[in-house]
């Protein structure tokens, strides 16, 4: 079934679709199959970048199951000094909180458990991927992050 929404937003915003897909960085081919309804499990980055270029929200453009479910998405370590916007789980919100409100010495901590996990699971995807580089060195630092944070209710 055609996404009648999308195409109404880009007429809205007279922008066709090779326009789109250079604003999303999503591929041409790809992008019509989403237009056109032929995917039926668009990825959420794919919802998040059409939303975001057409100056509107994922909920106006897709039908999604249950409106009241924030989607998860990972937050990943190259949107460092970027400005995200991520629709938080209740989790989510209660580790942010807590990380918000702990001493800088509890913050140091808690950065260096998280970095050690995250190069631990990086490995192990190059081990099973058989590959022989890393996504991101040891030796990176992510220091700076700004975050806009939207909660459901």
């Amino acid at each position: 079934m055609v996404n009648n929404k999308i195409i109404m937003y880009m007429k809205l915003k007279d922008i066709n679709k090779t326009q789109l897909s250079a604003l999303t960085g999503i591929p041409a081919t790809t992008l019509n199959r989403i237009i056109n309804g032929t995917v039926i499990n668009v990825k959420t980055t794919y919802m998040e970048n059409i939303a975001k270029a057409l100056g509107t929200t994922i909920y106006n453009l897709f039908d999604l199951p249950e409106l009241n479910q924030p989607l998860i998405t990972a937050l990943r370590p190259e949107e460092a000094g970027t400005v995200v916007e991520k629709l938080l789980s209740e989790e989510e919100s209660l580790l942010l909180y807590w990380f918000q409100n702990s001493s800088q010495d509890s913050r140091a901590s808690i950065l260096m458990k998280a970095r050690n996990e995250y190069y631990v699971t990086q490995r192990e995807i190059n081990e099973k991927l058989s590959v022989g580089k890393t996504f991101v060195s040891d030796t990176e630092d992510y220091n700076q992050i700004e975050f806009n944070f939207k909660h459901p209710n």
